[in-house]
């Protein structure tokens, strides 16, 4: 009986717990994406060209996280690294308000160089043509924000809600049953 009981609580508490793959980066493949998801994500896209950036990417993307891409590459690109802005299930990116925030040289990397916006919208609208895209440029170190919001589904968190209701109250069902 209590073995039976320990079976059920060992189930209810790992039995809901994500699970994760991992790839780890081999380094051999050319231009294929690599992660170990660790607390966080990291992705390697470099060109094995021996010039590469480490940038980072939060918010509204598809897979923010940690990236090596080359010298090579810009804001647009590296959205496309990233899986590009989110704008399904419920979440949208702001594509006119991208942050970039820049560190300072190599004798002030620890050191915030500047903070700035970018409307990326602009440059996508075929009526407006930019006469330059040298904001859209990346730097070592730049960590990009893509802000944006979430829109609420009221009818899938309650939803959520009665699903999580009746999960507790199906174990501690079972659980009473079981010790009796």
């Amino acid at each position: 009986m209590r073995m039976r009981l320990t079976y059920i609580v060992l189930f209810v508490v790992f039995g809901s717990v994500p699970l994760r793959a991992q790839i780890l980066d081999d380094g051999g493949l050319l231009n294929q994406p690599s992660f170990a998801n660790q607390g966080g994500s990291y992705y390697n896209f470099s060109s094995n060209s021996g010039c590469d950036l480490m940038v980072s990417v939060w918010g509204y993307v598809g897979n923010p996280g940690r990236y090596k891409v080359p010298c090579e590459t810009n804001l647009l690109d590296l959205l496309s690294f990233c899986g590009g802005p989110l704008s399904r299930g419920g979440a949208e990116a702001y594509l006119y308000k991208i942050k970039i925030v820049r560190k300072g040289g190599a004798d002030r990397e620890n050191e915030i160089a500047e903070v700035f916006e970018i409307d990326l919208e602009k440059y996508l609208e075929l009526r407006s043509v930019p006469t330059t895209t040298s904001e859209l440029l990346l730097f070592p170190g730049d960590l990009i924000i893509v802000d944006g919001r979430e829109e609420s589904n009221m009818v899938l968190r309650i939803a959520q809600i009665i699903v999580a209701i009746a999960s507790i109250v199906t174990s501690t069902v079972a659980v009473i049953n079981l010790t009796k």
